[in-house]
């Protein structure tokens, strides 16, 4: 079984570092090649808390399990 907070906590992570990157990257005055190397890895952050989202949206994230069909009867109460 996964644990769901890591998963959490690591999707938090990396969109918080990979949005302050960003943002730093284009308000403080630096050079292009450095700028497009910063961009580049603050992309990775937020790429990497994308992913995280999607394994845990999944209904089967982390667990064996699989959808089961259930047959239920309804009785008319006379």
């Amino acid at each position: 079984m996964r644990d769901k907070s890591l998963g959490i906590f690591l999707m938090v992570l990396f969109g918080v570092l990979g949005v302050t990157i960003l943002t730093l990257t284009w308000v403080r005055p630096m050079p292009e090649l450095e700028r497009a190397a910063a961009a580049f890895m603050g992309s990775i952050g937020l790429f990497v808390a994308l992913g995280q989202a999607r394994l845990l949206k999944s209904p089967k994230a982390g667990t064996g399990a699989e959808p089961v069909l259930m047959n239920i009867d309804v009785k008319d109460k006379p």
